[in-house]
């Protein structure tokens, strides 16, 4: 009988051990997430950098941009409405007209359309 008196104690003991480190570390977490605020917007840009990037690389020859008034894409092909489009988004970015969040969102659906694009050359 006493045996089952310390393995209950022992239990009860264990178990505030566990909840009482949950919320330490849930605590601790909490205050790096507040702490570390202004750190998605870096992760956030430097993933609209790759993706601009690999959208660089794959509609223009070399990864190399043009100059603005030196553009040698044929008008009419489907690569061109793809780099239409990324000039649009840029030029929105850089205009402020959309966020930074959107922006990622719709250069990763450009990506698509590139990926898409180069599957069915």
């Amino acid at each position: 009988m006493d045996l089952n008196v310390y393995l209950i104690g022992g239990v009860i003991l264990v178990l505030a051990i566990i909840v009482l480190n949950h919320q330490k570390q849930k605590n601790k977490m909490k205050n790096f997430l507040e702490g570390s605020g202004d750190l998605q917007p870096i992760f956030l840009m430097k993933a609209v950098e790759k993706k601009n990037k690999a959208l660089s690389d794959i509609l223009y020859d070399g990864g190399v941009k043009p100059l603005a008034g030196a553009t040698e894409v044929n008008s009419n092909g489907p690569k061109a409405a793809l780099i239409k489009e990324l000039e649009k988004l840029e030029k929105d970015y850089a205009g402020k007209k959309i966020t930074l969040r959107a922006y990622d969102e719709q250069l990763f659906d450009l990506l698509e359309k590139v990926n898409k694009l180069l599957v069915t050359m």
